[in-house]
């Protein structure tokens, strides 16, 4: 069988023989079988989205074919072209794009209109779309009175309107909280396994590539590499490097910053990184998503906010004022967002020094009130409910993390660990975001080398350590 979707040395540019010319698209060809979740990951402005627009008929290339179930969709009628976005292909978009003076049902209805479905059929079928989505009590409510998290299954229910073999979604977690974003990675997953759709995702948030068969990396408009993840069992866990020493680091190192072989993992024992490698590996985590412009703009204010060169209001004026200007060009409330956050971790930074004085003093000293604050800033915007065992199970890891017991990739998945094998159980997501919190107040705060690893370390059971990537994979999946 040929595959559903097939680019041949696709080119797309922006403003093509204009001075703000951008090449979106470079010489891309790959093929996608029937059946399979792919994802396209990379920074803001790799060209992913435009790749994703190419597939689904939204933008035609200047250069090469897209294929699709086995048409040349570039040689298409605009009628054939409108019929295709119809029922070829269904689109979930960022940001919900619904019909505000529709009710949901008739939102939901409406691409079967334009195939002349009769209501009576189409509203039917829409009521089944929502109620398999679990919002059907909310079918005569509008828009504006759903969460983000319904509208975005609103969204996904239309695109499945017209039962089209293939589902593109585009940053579909992009405005949701965390458990909304699992119940959106839920119902694509299922959408794959159950009903055989081909699948294609494109997103810069590493976590949400956990149910993609297979993930390409992108990066100036170009196909990096592909990793199939049945193959890679452990690529779940280290998707994040990938994006910091694969995507970000070459543009930044373009861009000509000096960057130690740092990963946001960390490094050796008593490495104690420079004011700029924090902000680096910092801006990377604040800014997923953003330009490289921008992300090296704010990597350049946070240091010098770092080394107290502005103060916390011109910190935040840097933020607003626009890239022409001489700033990072984030709007106002971002910036106020942002400015707040800073502010948060220079505190508690300055917190942990005071610790690792403490430490340094009385090695045993008991850090129990220190660790209670550490486990409130950590968990700050994490919704779910901690019980006393995570609670305990949380301090220990918190005490050990600050110690330098543990690495900071033990400390993560520790995190997620259930609390059945001492973890703490919160969710992946959550997770990477507390570990993320953690190491941006350590890294250069002092924190004393991780010990030696032991001469004879304990027999571990052989099935045991064969399994273990797999059995932490397993577990992030859930």
């Amino acid at each position: 069988m040929p595959p559903i979707i097939q680019l041949e040395k696709v080119n797309f540019w922006y403003d093509r023989g204009k001075p703000a010319e951008v090449w979106a698209i470079q010489n891309v060809s790959i093929d996608i079988q029937h059946g399979e979740y792919v994802a396209f990951f990379g920074p803001s402005g790799c060209g992913k989205t435009s790749l994703l627009y190419a597939i689904s008929g939204i933008e035609q290339p200047q250069g090469g074919k897209v294929v699709v179930s086995e048409k040349d969709i570039s040689r298409l009628s605009p009628n054939e072209l409108a019929k295709y976005r119809q029922d070829g292909i269904g689109i979930v978009f960022q940001g919900f794009n619904l019909l505000p003076s529709l009710t949901i049902l008739a939102n939901v209805a409406l691409p079967m209109a334009f195939l002349g479905v009769r209501p009576r059929e189409r509203d039917k079928k829409a009521a089944v779309l929502l109620d398999r989505l679990a919002i059907k009590h909310l079918a005569n409510r509008y828009p504006h009175e759903l969460s983000g998290g319904q509208q975005q299954r609103v969204g996904i229910a239309r695109a499945l309107a017209n039962d089209p073999p293939i589902i593109v979604a585009d940053e579909p977690l992009g405005n949701l909280d965390s458990e909304n974003a699992n119940k959106v990675l839920e119902f694509l997953k299922e959408l794959n396994e159950k009903d055989g759709r081909t699948i294609v995702m494109v997103t810069h948030e590493a976590w949400s590539l956990r149910d993609a068969k297979r993930v390409f990396f992108m990066r100036d408009g170009k196909i990096l590499k592909s990793e199939e993840t049945h193959k890679r069992p452990e690529l779940a866990k280290s998707i994040t490097e990938h994006l910091f020493q694969e995507l970000i680091t070459p543009l930044s190192t373009e861009g000509g910053l000096s960057l130690s072989p740092l990963s946001p993992s960390g490094a050796g024992p008593g490495y104690i990184p420079s004011p700029g490698l924090v902000a680096q590996t910092l801006s990377v985590i604040l800014l997923r998503g953003y330009s490289p412009e921008e992300v090296q703009r704010f990597r350049k204010f946070l240091q010098e906010r770092f080394e107290d060169k502005l103060t916390a209001g011109q910190f935040r004026y840097k933020l607003d004022q626009s890239l022409r200007e001489g700033g990072v060009g984030l709007w106002a409330q971002k910036a106020r967002n942002l400015g707040e956050y800073v502010e948060k971790i220079i505190s508690e930074r300055h917190h942990i020094q005071s610790f690792y004085k403490r430490l340094a003093e009385h090695h045993e000293a008991s850090l129990q009130s220190e660790t209670e604050d550490l486990r409130v800033w950590m968990l700050e915007e994490y919704e779910g409910k901690i019980g006393a065992a995570q609670r305990k199970h949380l301090d220990l890891l918190i005490q050990d993390r600050i110690r330098g017991k543990i690495t900071p990739e033990m400390f993560r998945e520790r995190l997620h660990a259930p609390t059945r094998r001492a973890g703490a159980g919160i969710s992946f997501r959550a997770a990477q975001h507390a570990s993320e919190r953690m190491e941006t107040i350590l890294e250069g705060s002092g924190a004393p080398p991780l010990p030696p690893p032991a001469e004879n370390p304990p027999p571990k059971n052989d099935s045991d350590s064969k399994n273990e990537p797999i059995k932490i994979y397993e577990e992030q999946k859930k």
